[in-house]
C-alpha cells in the first residue's frame, strides 16, 4: 500500500458524485495530514455522503457536528487531547456558511484562544 492509499481520510466507498469537488478535495486533503487525525466535519453534503446510519466512509477518527459549532467542537477535541497528552491532531471542515457566517462566532472563540486545529473551509460559494 502506498502513502497515498494510506493516508486516505474518506474510503472509495462514499456516496458522492462522481466528479464532485469535495471528494476531490478531501483526497487531496488527504495526503497533508498525519494518520493521528480526528475530523470534525460540519452538516453538510460531505457529511451527508459519507455517513449514511449505520455506515461511515471514514477512516479516521470522526465527529458530525451542527452546521455552526464545528470550530467550538474541534476545540472541545483539542483541549482534551490537549489534557491526556494524547498525539492526536484536530481537522475540521466546514463550508462558508459554517466557517464565515452561521459559525464565525465559534471559529473566532477558536482563533482567540489559539487552540491548535487546522481548519478548512470548503467554500462553494452557495451557502449550501
Amino acid at each position: 500500500m502506498d502513502i497515498g492509499e494510506k493516508m486516505k481520510l474518506i474510503s472509495s466507498g462514499h456516496n458522492m458524485c462522481a466528479g464532485c469537488g469535495v471528494a476531490i478535495a478531501v483526497n487531496l486533503i488527504s495526503k497533508a495530514c498525519p494518520k493521528d487525525v480526528i475530523v470534525c466535519c460540519a452538516t453538510s453534503c460531505l457529511e451527508v455522503t459519507t455517513s449514511p446510519y449505520p455506515y461511515t466512509a471514514w477512516n479516521v477518527p470522526w465527529i458530525h457536528v451542527a452546521f455552526e459549532n464545528v470550530s467550538a467542537v474541534a476545540s472541545g477535541i483539542e483541549a482534551g487531547i490537549k489534557k491526556l497528552k494524547k498525539p492526536w491532531k484536530v481537522l475540521a471542515i466546514a463550508g462558508d456558511g459554517g466557517t464565515f457566517d452561521i459559525g464565525f462566532q465559534a471559529l473566532s472563540g477558536m482563533l482567540e484562544r489559539k487552540h491548535k486545529v487546522t481548519q478548512i473551509c470548503v467554500d462553494n460559494e452557495a451557502y449550501m
